[in-house]
């Protein structure tokens, strides 16, 4: 019997556990240094959008999904899921033509959508500005939850088919002897086990360098704000929105309104500076928040015209993992045998979570994944320095050029 110790309590630490425990016969530990959900998958805004320009990606996000599906079955218990679908706003030639070729990639993978007037998208968003609105692609199968619950599913699922769960449980060490993974070492003491999955986000390359393994991906600063309750223009049903002109998205959150706007500035972190717990971290000022919001957020706000008058409730600032071409980061690990990486999320976390959990499962039990994982490849970079500054710096950059969900 394998014995598999999964670092990370995040969304996608959690699938792997619950994948792992469900495709085969493996002693499983979970171990996270606070608990379940409270890293940066609590500062998610958990959007779960189907249709990628990259199209490796568009399989882990439909088997996310079908695993909330199931865990709902297996829990006897509802998720909480908000099947409300999310519109493409085309607001130029080239966002149209970039939809519309979205739109193809969707049809190529049989997920509903159809295009929408901008009179459709305005009954649909009432708060909308369509001025300049050309029109819009209506995504059918997206869907948005709270990602914090998504991860407690995972973690009750995977406990209902034998894993252990051990919170508060601080990994110091990942052990080795002879290019082998032996355990890993807490301070409560040594957990022994011939495979690792190293899924603890930001502090993932603080673990996997200790042997020899550079992920390719950074911590970068993610925004968010939530606008006051509007029940005359906000409620949970409404569709998701992306703005490709605006580097914008936004989801209902309750009769309130969440946006996100992607800043040029692109601000990232050393690992190494890194605290061991987010509560009170905060990568953003108050001056800050409200220079992105009324300078880089000028091209939302067209799109909204009462923002002016609209109060703003919360900014949440986390930290999303962003590889240099904003895809993701998987498989096994070239140095050390037993070691499997599973980070370098790209602001897909919660949608591309059980993809990830099934893909690192299938790995450990030496079985083909499902789909293509080559785009994820650890060392598609060559060699490059985690914590150096301007590799770091490619990876805010492809966080700051995303257009899409």
């Amino acid at each position: 019997m394998k014995k598999v110790v999964i670092i990370g309590g995040g969304t996608i630490g959690t699938s792997v556990a619950y994948y792992v425990s469900k495709l085969g016969d493996a002693d499983v530990t979970l171990v996270d240094k606070d608990y379940i959900g409270s890293g940066n998958t609590a500062s998610a805004a958990s959007l779960i959008t189907l249709a990628r320009s990259k199209k490796s990606i568009i399989p882990l996000v439909k088997e996310t999904i079908a695993a909330i599906g199931d865990m709902e079955q297996l829990l006897g218990e509802p998720s909480g899921v908000m099947k409300v679908g999310s519109i493409h706003i085309a607001a130029s030639e080239t966002s149209e033509k970039s939809i519309r070729s979205l739109m193809d990639i969707a049809d190529e993978f049989g997920l509903k959508q159809e295009w929408l007037t901008s009179e459709s998208i305005k009954e649909k968003l009432p708060w909308i500005n369509i001025e300049s609105v050309r029109g819009g692609a209506f995504m059918k199968d997206d869907c948005y939850m709270e990602s914090t619950v998504l991860a407690n599913n995972f973690a009750k699922a995977a406990k209902m088919q034998g894993a252990k769960i051990k919170q508060y449980t601080n990994v110091e060490e990942i052990l080795s002897d002879n290019g082998k993974i032996t355990g890993i070492k807490t301070k409560e003491g040594v957990i022994p086990c011939d495979v690792v999955v190293d899924a603890a986000g930001a502090w993932s390359n603080l673990l996997s360098m200790q042997a020899s393994e550079a992920i390719p991906m950074a911590p970068v600063r993610s925004i968010y704000w939530i606008t006051g309750n509007r029940p005359d223009l906000f409620n949970p049903n409404q569709p998701m929105v992306i703005f490709p002109d605006a580097s914008a998205y936004c989801r209902p959150e309750g009769e309130s309104l969440l946006f996100g706007i992607r800043d040029r500035a692109g601000v990232h972190v050393n690992p190494k500076e890194l605290p061991d717990s987010m509560h009170g971290y905060n990568l953003i000022n108050e001056n800050e928040y409200w220079d992105i919001l009324l300078e880089e957020g000028q091209a939302f706000q067209k799109f909204f015209p009462d923002f002016e008058n609209m109060e703003i409730a919360h900014c949440i600032s986390g930290i999303s993992t962003y590889t240099p071409d904003a895809s993701l980061a998987m498989g096994s690990a070239k140095n050390m045998e037993g070691l499997y990486i599973a980070t370098g999320c790209s602001g897909a976390g919660v949608a591309t979570s059980g993809g990830y959990g099934r893909v690192i499962a299938e790995l450990i039990y030496n079985k083909q994944p499902y789909t293509n994982i080559d785009p994820f490849k650890i060392d598609r970079f060559g060699d490059f320095d985690p914590f150096e500054y301007d590799f770091r710096q490619r990876c805010a950059d492809a966080r700051s050029n995303k257009k899409e969900g």
